[in-house]
């Protein structure tokens, strides 16, 4: 072999190295780039488990504020049937839960927990009242033609003036309502709901709150006017 072949050899391979050593800078700097990445995802997970736990504690909180008074007060409304029959439908509350306006035609009695207010609020929670949304009526109208109800965690067939009592998730919160028809029949598929914190599922004040409704669910009347 020549000398000038030799060179020429050595060149060749200086420029292969050359790429060997260019692939192994671009892993280092990939390597980097995926630390950097790993990095921002690790500490965007513990802002968000932080920020959970903060936000866990709020409602560990308000769950143990939950107190009610075991004393009640009549709620009551007119509704008006058929030929303008006049109805007074009331129920028994405890005295915790108040009086607010609702803005939502398909929401009335509205009634929410305000422990120290004067009055109720809307948009609080939790919170009682008749309700005729598509989220209530399909509801009851489902059990109605199948005796179930998709999607309820619990449900009980009743016999009376409600066909049921079910517990369903309601919009990222719960409801647990009676299904009934009010002033015979001219409101079809309404309910009268109690709808609460996911976050009470499972507590004791979950209990008081269900407790107190079923109460109330006893004391619900309509007296048509003659």
């Amino acid at each position: 072999m020549g000398f000038f072949d030799s060179i020429s050899k050595v060149v060749k391979n200086a420029k292969k190295f050359e790429g060997v050593i260019d692939d192994v800078k671009k892993a280092k700097d990939l390597g980097d780039v995926f630390d950097s990445v790993k990095d921002a995802v690790n500490k965007s997970s513990d802002k968000k488990e932080e920020k959970n736990s903060v936000e866990s504690k709020k409602e560990s909180t308000n769950i143990d504020a939950i107190k009610l008074a075991n004393s009640k007060h009549w709620v009551e409304t007119t509704e008006y049937g058929e030929d303008d029959k006049e109805y007074q439908v009331k129920f028994m509350i405890d005295d915790t839960f108040k009086e607010a306006d609702s803005h939502a035609a398909e929401l009335v009695m509205l009634n929410t927990y305000s422990p120290n207010s004067e009055y109720g609020e809307e948009g609080k929670r939790p919170y009682v009242g008749i309700l005729m949304d598509d989220f209530v009526y399909e509801s009851v109208e489902e059990f109605k033609n199948s005796k179930t109800v998709k999607g309820a965690i619990e449900l009980s067939p009743l016999n009376g003036q409600f066909f049921f009592k079910a517990k369903k998730e309601y919009h990222g919160d719960m409801m647990y309502f009676y299904g009934l028809d009010r002033c015979d029949g001219m409101w079809e598929n309404n309910g009268l709901c109690l709808v609460y914190q996911k976050s009470y599922v499972g507590t004791s004040a979950e209990e008081q709150l269900i407790k107190m409704f079923d109460e109330l669910a006893e004391s619900y009347v309509e007296i048509k006017s003659k």
